[in-house]
């Protein structure tokens, strides 16, 4: 306001004397906000004296004596820098006498009231220094801190990087000179002139007098004029932030390649890559830096496609903790819900019986009931289903994983002798077929649904774990059996019915297979149903295969 008020309204003026030593104010303005904030303090704190130490006290008292002198001293030496005051500034000076003009002893004053914040600004461009200092035990280093900062400040010693606090200055410096230079050609400059006019015109009679009794002009408009304009240069400061936070966070996150994954798809085609990226960037190793080059540059999902699963394990239990803690603050900040963080979560326990490695559940969702689609429509003819396989690599983890969970449930559920013979014959029957790539040719996958909606019920059941359902759990089991062996494995069946009476079993004339196979799984111990102590790693795994 002082620049726009003086002849010219030009930013040159800042070099002529008269309108340098009225700018030169602005320090008695911050002596009196210092004054303001010291009486904040110590109003806020007032309801927390009973419980504050004397020292604390002591500060918050000497802040406020100290904000009171400069204030008293800045005011009386600025009015000796003027031969010929008017206002304010002579009633300061005839307060406390006319004497010689003394302009180089304000200048003194302001030094001295500056040297806090100078050796504030040099501490912040050094944080090694000022982490030297803060750490210091010499009574003088203790002082200054005792004045700065209370005693348990929890960010001593702790500062950022030289180049992060110099790239941190340089954004508060442009955001602030272009606020200022906005402000100052938009806000205040355009008003001088009509203020100036407004108080030249002559008013001879007011109506409310009183408020403004030895006013000249008509004060209201101008009021009325200025108020607006000096709310907004208080509050643009956001706005500017706003713009420049924008600005900068757009660029740097260009540079940082963030958002480059924007869809399901990407991350899906990109996930498997992130386990291998974690562990080479973020987790410290022992190798050599040639091999971290190397771990940076190469391509990160062949690398894990190509490790051992000893290594695959290590890794993906190092990006699962990461990743799981990642799910679980966004549910903490309500970002997604329970059955979203569970479909996100890598499983938490690693099941060493599955012998494959697991994924989160979105990236296999809906994938296994595509292969029983898949394999029921194939007709003996494995093509489509072998090329879906070998160009996805999620939807071969499905099937692998859902095949050896199920083999695991199932393993773990049966018990009796029998049962056991016979369950583990139609396993290696399966995975003979698997070894010699005849699936689709040698086993019928006509039936195949009916079995993935049984398996689907047996999990049902096994979430509730109640013992009422334990005849309805003992019939999908004769169910899934009969399904298997007459209908999927129909030419395997003789010998899988020999491997369950001990290689002597002979069928009686008048009577069929399924006649004696519905006996299985009935006696009390044959299927361990309900379960007495469920473990995290099998809640999981029931949990999951729903």
């Amino acid at each position: 306001i002082i620049l726009a008020w003086s002849e010219g309204g030009s930013l040159g003026n800042i070099f002529d004397p008269l309108v340098f030593k009225e700018i030169l104010s602005i320090f008695i303005t911050s002596s009196i906000l210092n004054l303001g904030k010291a009486t904040l303090d110590i109003i806020f704190n007032w309801r927390a004296r009973r419980t504050m130490e004397f020292m604390v006290k002591l500060r918050y008292v000497l802040k406020f004596i100290l904000a009171a002198m400069w204030v008293v001293l800045l005011s009386v030496t600025y009015a000796y820098t003027w031969e010929k005051p008017t206002g304010i500034i002579r009633t300061i000076k005839n307060w406390f006498g006319n004497g010689p003009d003394q302009p180089s002893l304000f200048i003194i004053a302001v030094v001295v009231y500056l040297l806090p914040d100078m050796l504030a600004a040099v501490l912040f461009a050094l944080p090694l220094l000022r982490r030297k200092l803060e750490g210091s035990d010499y009574k003088l280093m203790r002082l200054i801190m005792w004045w700065s900062q209370t005693r348990l400040f929890v960010g001593r010693g702790m500062h950022e990087s030289a180049f992060s606090l110099f790239m941190y200055t340089m954004f508060w410096v442009a955001l602030l000179l272009t606020k200022f230079v906005f402000s100052y050609y938009v806000e205040i400059k355009p008003l001088v002139e009509p203020t100036k006019d407004i108080m030249k015109f002559p008013i001879n009679h007011f109506r409310w007098h009183e408020f403004f009794p030895r006013a000249k002009g008509n004060i209201g408009v101008v009021i009325s004029l200025w108020a607006p304009v000096i709310l907004v240069y208080f509050m643009d400061t956001q706005i500017w932030y706003t713009i420049f936070s924008t600005l900068v966070g757009g660029v740097y996150g260009a540079f940082q390649r963030l958002g480059e994954i924007r869809t399901l798809g990407m991350l899906r085609s990109r996930f498997d890559s992130i386990p291998l990226a974690v562990n080479d960037c973020l987790v410290p190793v022992e190798t050599s830096d040639a091999r971290r080059k190397k771990g940076l540059r190469s391509n990160f999902k062949n690398r894990f496609k190509e490790m051992t699963h000893e290594d695959k394990e290590k890794v993906a239990a190092r990006f699962a903790q990461m990743w799981n803690e990642i799910v679980s603050s966004f549910r903490e900040e309500d970002l997604i819900d329970n059955r979203e963080k569970e479909l996100l979560l890598v499983p938490y326990v690693a099941d060493q019986g599955l012998r494959v490695t697991q994924w989160p559940p979105f990236l296999l969702a809906s994938m296994v009931p595509i292969a029983v689609d898949m394999a029921k429509d194939s007709n003996g003819k494995d093509r489509d289903l072998k090329k879906r396989i070998e160009n996805d690599y999620y939807f071969s983890c499905a099937i692998k994983e859902c095949y050896a969970s199920c083999k695991n449930i199932i393993n773990d559920l049966v018990h009796g002798e029998q049962e056991k013979r016979v369950i583990n014959t139609i396993f290696t029957e399966v995975e003979k077929c698997i070894a010699e790539d005849k699936v689709i040719t040698d086993l019928n996958m006509q039936s195949l649904p009916d079995l993935y909606n049984k398996f689907v019920e047996l999990v049902e059941f096994l979430k509730k774990n109640d013992e009422k359902d334990r005849v309805a759990v003992i019939k999908i089991f004769q169910d899934m059996l009969e399904v298997v062996t007459r209908d999927i494995m129909e030419d395997q069946l003789p010998s899988i019915l020999e491997s369950s009476h001990g290689g002597s079993y002979q069928r009686p004339e008048g009577m069929t297979a399924w006649d004696n196979e519905y006996q299985l799984f009935q006696p009390s111990g044959a299927i361990k149903f309900p379960l007495e102590v469920s473990t995290e790693a099998w809640k999981e795994k029931v949990l999951l295969k729903k």
